[in-house]
């Protein structure tokens, strides 16, 4: 222990030494900012291992991942062979509800990585109607399929927004569509629509059902609301 403080205290002199020549010179101060400097490299040497690290864990994790949605994904395409009759059945329903509206659109449903994939088509669809078609159509095959197995809500709500860019005698044949499939799979079709809009052919009041909300008598609002 002795000889190795004695050697420290040489060594103590020696550097005080050489320091003092650095410092005449100016050396010294570059000498600290060198210091400065290579503590900041090191720092920065350090966060890109640390980055570089954390990279690694990452793309191992995503590799993981991108195995498990292959797995899914095969998984799905044996789902979707088992189940190609209730498939074809939604494929075909689609097709009838679309062509008593408007004309016979299509239905693809296929398997694909983020899940089951739904494109609706009907002839001309980049118009604002054909597009609100699509909608009513897929929507009202939802509720049906819905209805055969006893699930859902048991009603379908259209807004008039959906109507509004349909031609007249789309409009009308939309509305007879909903409440005749209302009738034949036991759910309530309900939507709402100026009076204007509704199509002469069609005998509404023989869907109104009780209670009728109006504004023409005091007894004819809903929880203290007139209408």
């Amino acid at each position: 222990i002795n000889e190795r403080r004695s050697r420290q205290t040489s060594l103590l002199k020696r550097q005080r030494e050489l320091m003092s020549i650095l410092e005449s010179g100016g050396a010294l101060e570059q000498y600290n900012e060198l210091q400065q400097e290579l503590g900041r490299l090191e720092a920065r040497v350090q966060m890109l291992v640390e980055r570089f690290a954390n990279a690694e864990t990452i793309e191992g994790e995503e590799t993981q991942l991108n195995v498990e949605r292959n797995q899914l994904l095969s998984r799905l395409r044996l789902d979707y062979k088992e189940r190609d009759q209730e498939l074809k059945k939604a494929i075909l329903g689609f097709s009838e509800i679309s062509k008593s509206v408007l004309e016979p659109g299509q239905l693809t449903i296929s398997p694909e990585l983020n899940g089951p994939h739904f494109a609706a088509h009907l002839e001309g669809d980049r118009s604002a109607g054909i597009r609100s078609m699509e909608i009513f159509c897929f929507d009202l095959l939802l509720t049906e399929l819905l209805s055969h197995r006893n699930l859902g809500p048991g009603f379908l709500i259209h807004d008039s927004q959906v109507f509004d860019h349909m031609e007249v005698r789309q409009r009308a044949n939309a509305i007879v569509t909903g409440a005749q499939a209302a009738m034949s799979e036991n759910f309530q079709y309900i939507i709402t629509l100026n009076s204007d809009q509704v199509p002469d052919d069609f005998e509404l009041l023989e869907h109104v059902i009780s209670p009728t909300l109006t504004d023409a008598t005091a007894d004819g609002g809903l929880f203290g609301v007139r209408f």
